[in-house]
């Protein structure tokens, strides 16, 4: 607990920072930026480790982030400019009542993304046992990745656009197609070489989990159009947009994976996860569409 209470301050400003490097146009650090933090913790793990720490594990993470966070502080300290240029667009005002209520939004939207994201692994393990449970750790590992696309793209679109909130939809269309860009192709390669992949880990998982590997893949194309839909929520403040798309998927997810993983096992929680994103995916389009017919008149 104590440790927790440490790390905490310390880990919301170091996620922060790399919004502040992305608006900024310094994105470039911020993969160094976590590189150096993964190496920090594995170095201070081996020593928490030798000298016989018994809380090496959690003193790792607490310290490599705090260390992280003065080493970056200290680089925006130095490239940050002293003031506000000429000509650039005065700062919107940031008042208590607008800040709780998307901080408020946000957790929630978060902590739902949290729930598909951490308690499927659960779920699996519980309904189907260890062994199915790290067939799908790998897998969804592997899928998770191409999440981390349009959530990254995210971040530079609320950095750079949270200032003039005008051009949001040009950005989020933008956002969208380069996401597609980046996950499309990735997605055909690990579904038409998914039992390849995964018997890189043994032939227990590519057995077991290439058809898993495959739907999850594909829910990621999905997914991309549901992320670039809250990163503009954000921008415009937009509160049911901020946590409406994670807990529509959420609430059809995890009840989808209950009913099919007992029927149809691994592949069962790959639908689930295909429904989950897709079908909101139709959602927010239908009602981009609609929008956009309303405007034109």
């Amino acid at each position: 607990m104590a440790y927790f209470v440490v790390a905490t301050p310390f880990w919301t400003v170091f996620n922060m920072q790399d919004y502040l490097l992305t608006g900024i146009k310094r994105a470039r650090i911020v993969p160094f930026e976590n590189l150096g933090f993964a190496l920090l913790k594995i170095v201070l793990l081996v020593v928490g480790g030798l000298l016989g720490f018994s809380g090496a594990i959690a003193g790792s993470w607490a310290l490599g982030t705090a260390v992280t966070v003065v080493a970056i502080s200290i680089y925006l300290l130095r490239v940050l400019p002293p003031h506000q240029p000429k000509g650039e667009r005065p700062p919107s005002p940031v008042t208590l009542r607008a800040m709780r209520g998307f901080v408020a939004a946000d957790w929630l939207g978060s902590m739902c993304l949290t729930i598909v994201n951490f308690g499927l692994p659960l779920l699996v393990f519980a309904e189907l046992g260890a062994d199915s449970a790290a067939t799908f750790g790998v897998a969804w590992q592997l899928a998770y990745a191409l999440y981390l696309v349009p959530t990254g793209m995210g971040q530079s679109l609320v950095a750079h656009s949270a200032a003039d909130p005008s051009d949001v939809d040009a950005a989020y269309r933008t956002m969208l197609t380069k996401s597609l860009t980046l996950v499309v192709p990735a997605v055909l390669v690990l579904s038409a070489g998914s039992w390849l992949v995964l018997m890189v880990f043994g032939e227990h998982y590519a057995e077991t989990g290439s058809l898993l590997l495959a739907l999850s893949v594909f829910s990621a194309i999905p997914a991309c159009v549901n992320l670039s839909e809250i990163a503009a929520a954000r921008v415009r403040q937009h509160r049911l947009g901020q946590y409406g798309v994670t807990l529509a998927s959420a609430l059809i997810t995890i009840p989808a994976v209950l009913v099919l993983m007992p029927l149809w096992g691994l592949p069962g929680v790959g639908v689930a996860l295909v429904a989950g994103q897709g079908i909101v995916a139709a959602v927010v389009l239908l009602r981009r569409l609609r929008r956009a017919q309303l405007a034109r008149g």
